[in-house]
């Protein structure tokens, strides 16, 4: 077995389990703190090139991680974005770090931004900047969009401009001073009428999108250390998924009835594609492709992640 596949097979497992703890609320942390150990792909990298055998190779990159984790904890400029297990399963409840005991306590920020729908504009582009926390698309409403958001720090602000017969909608997070614990909460409804867009511009998030009752044509995701879920229609000819991500776990749902096939250009990543022929290195197809009358077509571009295609 080599090196390659022993080191990174570990090193998947462990993060999928992190996802897993932390999806059930039995520890907290902070995703941005991956941020801060990017230089550690380097080190693993100088690893594998040295000349020895491979359970050394493996035994100094997890020795590495270890201290690595370490250093960054307990000397890294932690006041922005701590590895703070927390073993109280509220996480809607606001923590405020214990380097800063003495501040003010932060209370709760609310908003609604909406966008008025108009028959004129048959095409809707939604550009999501959405940062660190929970973002949920699952129900529709009369109006092209309703934003809904609660929480401890910053505020969103939204713009809407009109491009030919499109209505462009960019929804950002305003800069702001995080500290301690990040509560973040957003929740959107779509008009079903459209023909949407959506690029969607990730941190270190947790995604649940149920799209299938809208007609999405193009779906950009860039994903940092992000949890993403999302469920995708089959109501147009043809849609196109486009994923670059990082150390994140997608998971893609894709209605039975359409054909799809997925580009693979991932590296080091973990991914499940059941129900999928292998046509070539790179390409997966399922079965009747070619003859389906819609198609969804996804493109990946992926480091340290897991990625799974789930027909439903």
């Amino acid at each position: 077995m080599s090196y390659r596949k022993i080191f990174w097979g570990v090193v998947l497992v462990l993060i999928g389990i992190l996802f897993i703890l932390k999806n059930t609320g039995v520890i907290f942390f902070n995703w941005h703190t991956i941020l801060n150990l990017w230089p550690l792909l380097l080190i693993l990298w100088g690893i594998a090139l040295i000349p020895v055998r491979d359970w050394i190779k493996v035994t100094i990159s997890i020795v590495t991680i270890v201290v690595a984790f370490f250093l960054v904890q307990q000397y890294g400029d932690n006041s922005r974005w701590n590895w703070r297990f927390d073993w109280d399963d509220n996480e809607d409840v606001v923590r405020i770090d214990k380097d800063h005991e003495d501040d003010d306590a932060l209370e709760n920020i609310t908003q609604t931004l909406t966008e008025d729908y108009n028959p004129a504009f048959p095409y809707a582009k939604l550009d999501l900047n959405i940062g660190v926390g929970n973002f949920e698309i699952k129900d529709t409403t009369s109006k092209l969009l309703v934003l809904d958001r609660s929480g401890s720090q910053g505020t969103y602000s939204m713009t809407a401009t009109e491009l030919d017969s499109m209505k462009v909608i960019n929804v950002s997070l305003n800069k702001a001073e995080f500290k301690g614990e990040i509560k973040n909460d957003v929740r959107m409804k779509l008009n079903p009428a459209p023909i949407w867009d959506l690029g969607l511009n990730i941190g270190a998030a947790e995604v649940d999108f149920d799209l299938s009752r809208f007609k999405t044509r193009n779906i950009k995701i860039e994903g940092g250390a992000s949890d993403i879920d999302v469920k995708i229609g089959a109501l147009l000819p043809e849609s196109n998924v486009n994923i670059q991500a990082g150390a994140a776990s997608i998971t893609l749902r894709i209605p039975k009835d359409a054909g799809c096939q997925i580009t693979n250009n991932t590296f080091m990543a973990s991914k499940s594609f059941d129900g999928f022929k292998k046509i070539n290195a790179h390409t997966y197809q399922t079965p009747g492709y070619a003859a389906n009358p819609r198609k969804i077509k996804i493109n990946m571009e992926a480091g340290m992640a897991r990625i799974d295609v789930v027909r439903y």
